[in-house]
C-alpha cells in the first residue's frame, strides 16, 4: 500500500511541477556486433533532407530477415544512452523526433523496427505469408538486442512508446541485461485486454459515446466498417491519440523500405480496427513479467491518453521500482505535444539513472 500511495503522490506532484513552468494547454478538439550486425552503409550525417534536426548520424544494421534504419545523436555524450522503441506495431521512430534534444548531454538513439520505414525485409521473404514468419514478440527482442550490442553500449535506457513498451518489458524480463539501467514506458500498453477495455471506456465518455461504441461493435461484428465508423475513428483520435493542435508539424519524413503485396505489421499482429484486436498479439499481456524487473520503471501518460493513467497507475502497482507521470493536457503523442516537458521528466529520470 505504501508503494501505491507513493507512486499516486508523485504523479499528482508531476501535473503541479509542469503546470507551474508556464506551459498552457491548447484548445483541445476533443558476438562481434561491430562486424556481424554491421551497417551496410557507411553511416552519414546529412540527414537534414528528411526534416530530423541536424547533426545526427544515420544507417542500417543487419539483423535476422533483413535491416534495420536508425538515427543516432550525441554518441559522444557521457550521459547514459537512450534507447527510442516506436509504437504500431508497425509504426516508425519519426514519433521521438523531439526527443533528439536530449542528446546534449547522452546519446539517443532511434531505430525503427524490421517492417516499418526503411527497415526492410530480406528479399528472400518473397511473399506477405512468408515475411509474417518474423512479425513475432520473440523476434523483435532478438531483433533489439542485437541492436544494442552492434553499438557496444554498455549501459543504456529503453524508452518505449505504446507497443514499443509492451517490447521493452518483453526484452528486459527475457534477456535481463546487466546494461539496461532503466525503462520509460509511454503510454504504456502491456496488456491487451486492458487496452481494448480502456478504449470502451474513455469512447464512453464522449458525448454519444455509447451510441458509438455500439456502431462499432456493428461493423466488427460484420467486418464493414463503414463511414460512420471512420467518423469514430476520427473523434477518438482527437481525443486520446493527439488533443493538441500542430503537435505533430515538422515531423520528418522517414525512407521507404521494400515494399511486399498485401503485408502489415499492424493488421497482421493486431487487426484492422483500433478497437479490437484480431491478430497474434490478441490477448498477450506482458504484465506477469514486471514482478521481476527490478530496474526504475517510470510510466509516462498523458492526462487522456489511450494508454490511460488508470492503467498506468495498475501496471505500476505490480513494478517493484516503479512510478508514474501524468502529463496535463496530452494524449497518446505527448512526446509530441508537450515535448519540453516530456523531455524534462526524461531528462530527470535519466540523471537519476547517471548518479
Amino acid at each position: 500500500m505504501k508503494k501505491r500511495v507513493v507512486s499516486i503522490v508523485l504523479a499528482v506532484s508531476m501535473v503541479f511541477v509542469l503546470a507551474a513552468c508556464g506551459s498552457e494547454t491548447a484548445d483541445t478538439s476533443p558476438e562481434d556486433a561491430s562486424e556481424e550486425n554491421g551497417s551496410e552503409e557507411e553511416p552519414s550525417d546529412e540527414n537534414e533532407a528528411d526534416g530530423w534536426p541536424e547533426g545526427g548520424e544515420v544507417g542500417t544494421i543487419d539483423v535476422d530477415g533483413g535491416e534495420v534504419y536508425y538515427h543516432l545523436y550525441g554518441k559522444d555524450q557521457a550521459g547514459t544512452p537512450l534507447i527510442f522503441i516506436h509504437g504500431g506495431p508497425g509504426g516508425n521512430g519519426a514519433c521521438f523526433f523531439k526527443q533528439t534534444a536530449l542528446a546534449e548531454d547522452r546519446p539517443v538513439l532511434i531505430y525503427n523496427q524490421l517492417g516499418s520505414s526503411g527497415s526492410s525485409i530480406s528479399e528472400e521473404y518473397a511473399t506477405a505469408e512468408e515475411a509474417q514468419e518474423l512479425l513475432t514478440i520473440e523476434h523483435f527482442v532478438e531483433e533489439l538486442d542485437t541492436v544494442i550490442k552492434h553499438f557496444e553500449f554498455d549501459k543504456f535506457i529503453l524508452v518505449g512508446r505504446s507497443w514499443g513498451t509492451m517490447l521493452a518489458v518483453e526484452y528486459a524480463a527475457a534477456k535481463q541485461p546487466d546494461g539496461l539501467k532503466g525503462i520509460i514506458l509511454n503510454g504504456p500498453f502491456l496488456n491487451v485486454d486492458q487496452w481494448i477495455d480502456d478504449a470502451e471506456r474513455l469512447i464512453k465518455t464522449l458525448p454519444d459515446g455509447e451510441a458509438m461504441w455500439e456502431t462499432i461493435l456493428e461493423c466488427e461484428s460484420t467486418g464493414e466498417y463503414t463511414e460512420e465508423y471512420d467518423e469514430i475513428n476520427t473523434i477518438y483520435s482527437e481525443n486520446f491519440n493527439s488533443r493538441i493542435e500542430g503537435a505533430f508539424d515538422g515531423t520528418p519524413s522517414e525512407p521507404e523500405g521494400r515494399e511486399i503485396e498485401g503485408f502489415s505489421v499492424y493488421n497482421y499482429m493486431w487487426g484492422p480496427s483500433e478497437f479490437s484486436c484480431t491478430g497474434t498479439l490478441q490477448g498477450h499481456d506482458s504484465t506477469k513479467l514486471l514482478k521481476d524487473i527490478t530496474v526504475p520503471i517510470l510510466y509516462i501518460s498523458g492526462e487522456y491518453d489511450s494508454g490511460s493513467p488508470e492503467a498506468a497507475f495498475y501496471y505500476n502497482s505490480m513494478t517493484p521500482n516503479g512510478e508514474v507521470c501524468v502529463l496535463p493536457g496530452s494524449a497518446h503523442n505527448s512526446s509530441r505535444e508537450r515535448p519540453e516537458e516530456f523531455n524534462a521528466v526524461v531528462k530527470a529520470f535519466a540523471e537519476r539513472v547517471d548518479n
